[in-house]
């Protein structure tokens, strides 16, 4: 109980940098939970307008984590066996004709964590594919996830109060 207290008086800076900090290692190490984080928002905000700062200091943090995940699949083409680095290039190929689609399943991915963000980050690394595209799509679906998850329960708990 001791920790919750003091965790409640830190200063704005503080949490936002334990947010970053936290949020990074979770892009970086799928078994923290990015979610349980950000759940805990509301907690640590003093105002509206705090939340929604928390929110995006917790979307550049995964995005930060996510690229890292990114580069390191980017990195991987040249640790691969001929046969798969074939593979990886017929895909590569496929995405570049196509980057709609490719934007599109990162996209959705970020968003709804089907198929998990942190392999479609590395899959998308080792294709190639655009970085400020994923960049950006990652980080909409990003702030989309992370801002429903907090905003749900301020929707539905005015239906159990009486």
């Amino acid at each position: 109980m001791d920790v919750l207290k003091s965790l409640s008086t830190m200063s704005p800076v503080w949490v936002g940098l334990w947010v970053y900090g936290l949020t990074v290692a979770s892009a970086i190490v799928p078994w923290i939970n990015a979610e349980i984080i950000v759940l805990s928002l509301p907690a640590f905000a003093t105002s509206r307008e705090a939340l929604f700062v928390l929110l995006l200091i917790a979307t550049a943090g995964q995005m930060t984590g996510k690229c890292a995940v990114y580069w390191a699949g980017a990195g991987s083409g040249r640790v691969l066996p001929a046969r798969i680095a074939a593979a990886v290039a017929s895909w590569r190929d496929r995405l570049a004709a196509r980057p709609i689609k490719a934007a599109a399943l990162v996209f959705v991915s970020s968003t709804f964590g089907l198929p998990p963000f942190y392999l479609m980050s590395l899959v998308a690394g080792a294709l190639r594919m655009n970085f400020p595209l994923f960049l950006t799509v990652g980080t909409v679906g990003r702030l989309l996830r992370f801002g429903t998850l907090v905003l749900i329960p301020h929707l539905v708990l005015p239906w159990f109060r009486h």
